[in-house]
Parts: C-alpha cells; structure tokens; sequence
C-alpha cells in the first residue's frame, strides 16, 4: 500500500512539472491569438557574395580601360594588338548581367533585413574624408534602384573605346589619279555613358565595401572611385 502511495505522488510531481513548462507556451499562443506585440530578430544583410562580383568586375573594366588608353598613344597598330581587347570587351559584356542581378539581390536583402531607410548615412566608423565625400555625393539608394535594371543597357558602351582604336587601322589617306585625299576621321564625342558605366560601377564597390561591417575600404579606393567619376580632376582631400 505505501508502494502504491509512492507511485501516485512521484505521478503527480510529473504532472505538476508538465504543466509548469507548459505556461510559457500557452502564453505566447494566448499572446498570438490578443495580437500582442512580439520582437523579431532579422539577421543583417550578407552582402558579401554580390559584392565580390561587383568588385571583380569594376577592376577588370578599370584594367580594360587602361589598356586602351594604352594602345591608343602607339604611333601604330594592327589587327592582332586589338584582339586581346576584343576578348576583355565580350567577355566584359557578357559579365554586365551578372552585376545587374547582383545590385538587384543587394536590394532585395537590405529591404528583408531593414537596413534599406537609412542606407545614405555612412557608417560612423568611417572616417576617411574621401571615402565619407564619395558615400554621400550621390543617393546610395538611387544608385541601387537604377542599377538594378538598367546596366544592361550600357553594354555597347564598354566597347567605344575598341571601336575608336579600329579606326585607325582603316587608311587615313584615298588616292584617286595624281590627287591625294585626306580621308576626314571623325571623332566621336567621348560617350558620356562610358564614363558614367565606370563612375557607376566604382560608386557601387565603394558604398557597398563601406556597407559590409567586415571590411576596412582604404582612401585608395576613394581615389580609384574619384577618377572614374571625375576624369582629369586632381583628387582633392
């Protein structure tokens, strides 16, 4: 008899504690259900993965740059000088889409994590004078949206400045009987899509480096952005 007694107490204990865990949850369903108030936690956006694509592609398409002003001041050239640049040029082209839908996932990820009101404020831990200048020149959120669809329309543009190294290799002078003509070359004004795709790209790396918590952009970057955006013009800070 006092076995049985036992049992039932130690069955009661069980019980008493059961019901104990059991009041946390029945209150927040009781909460749910009155519509109370409840915290939810968003993870920060990772933008890593985009920024890496955005990043590769703004240094090769400075490195494409440089090699065309490059072989623009040879006093001569030929077919087989341009055809390393029309690889770079295609490739380049090809890669445009990529970066588009990158900018796009970057947008998307800071409206989830709702990071995307206070986007034009950098960071406090940047102090740099140029990084700050470059961050809040123009609206990062503006920037975002417009490239978000239309970087893809500027994809001609990337190849201007093979299509001006071409001309050259074309005869600059005709001759008809003893007369010689100068074949007039027409000089196409410089694109002003060109610079603004590059300004536009290296804005994009600059404010999305400074975004990422992880990483430390240098004044070297502000500088390589100031040129893009501001060809000719001496750095100023």
């Amino acid at each position: 008899m006092t076995r049985l007694k036992f049992r039932s107490l130690k069955l009661m204990v069980v019980i008493a504690v059961m019901a104990i865990a059991l009041i946390p949850s029945m209150g927040n369903s009781t909460a749910k259900n009155h519509g109370w108030p409840m915290v939810i936690t968003v993870p920060d956006a990772d933008l890593a993965s985009e920024a890496r694509v955005i990043a590769k592609f703004a240094d090769d398409l400075a490195a494409y740059d440089k090699q065309s002003v490059e072989l623009g001041r040879r006093a001569r050239i030929v077919n087989a000088d341009l055809e390393p640049l029309q690889s770079k040029s295609d490739d380049l082209k090809g890669r445009l889409s990529e970066v588009q839908n990158s900018v796009r996932e970057i947008v998307r990820k800071l409206k989830a994590a709702n990071e995307w009101d206070d986007l034009n404020t950098p960071p406090a831990r940047i102090t740099d004078r140029g990084l700050r200048s470059i961050y809040q020149e123009s609206s990062f959120k503006q920037l975002l949206e417009e490239s978000s669809n239309g970087l893809t329309g500027h994809a001609s543009e990337i190849s201007a400045p093979l299509e001006n190294l071409r001309k050259r290799l074309t005869s600059r002078y005709d001759t008809l009987g003893d007369v010689q003509f100068v074949r007039a070359r027409y000089e196409a004004p410089a694109p002003f899509g060109f610079v603004s795709l590059r300004c536009s790209i290296n804005t994009l790396k600059v404010k999305i480096a400074i975004k990422l918590p992880s990483v430390n952009p240098s004044s070297q970057l502000a500088r390589e952005t100031w040129a893009a955006c501001h060809p000719g013009q001496a750095y100023p800070f």
